[in-house]
């Protein structure tokens, strides 16, 4: 069974690092694939959406919501993540106004990002089962199914308070 170390040495995922203050340490990870970093490249170029939904830019948005998923800051329940679908090996989505990201917790604190999309595509085509089975198929195609993935669907199962 693979470990983080092994997907990162193959290139399965990237460890993906926010600049925080001096005084902030990172107390999570993040992790994305390489296409998930392919597109985050594009929103930090300066993408956006058709219809800005927030008050500040889509990578404005994500680097927020990045900086406070790494320093350790409390992240509201539904309103910034919640879990996709009620079951075992659930899939998580991380959320700004115009930006939905869906992956997995490895372990506490320690998310994989898979699929970014604007809000309002994924809305109004409804995308979510679409990239729930993707990401099952990507971890059983990685080796991970029932590993470097909690089970849990709480809040506190993934995130440390």
């Amino acid at each position: 069974m693979p470990t983080i170390a092994d997907l990162v040495n193959n290139g399965a995922i990237v460890k993906i690092d926010v600049e925080l203050a001096a005084r902030d340490q990172p107390l999570r990870l993040l992790y994305g694939t390489p296409q998930f970093v392919g597109w985050l490249k594009e929103i930090l170029n300066g993408e956006q959406p058709p219809q800005l939904l927030g008050r500040t830019s889509a990578a404005e948005q994500v680097d927020d919501l990045f900086h406070s998923f790494l320093s350790g800051e409390h992240l509201i329940f539904t309103r910034q993540f919640r879990v996709v679908r009620a079951e075992e090996n659930a899939v998580w989505e991380l959320k700004t106004p115009d930006v939905r990201i869906f992956g997995w917790f490895m372990a506490k604190d320690c998310f994989v990002a898979v699929f970014g999309n604007w809000a309002d595509t994924i809305k109004d085509h409804d995308l979510y089962r679409g990239y729930r089975l993707a990401i099952r198929r990507l971890r059983r195609e990685l080796g991970i199914d029932e590993t470097l993935c909690v089970r849990g669907v709480a809040p506190d199962d993934v995130l440390s308070v």
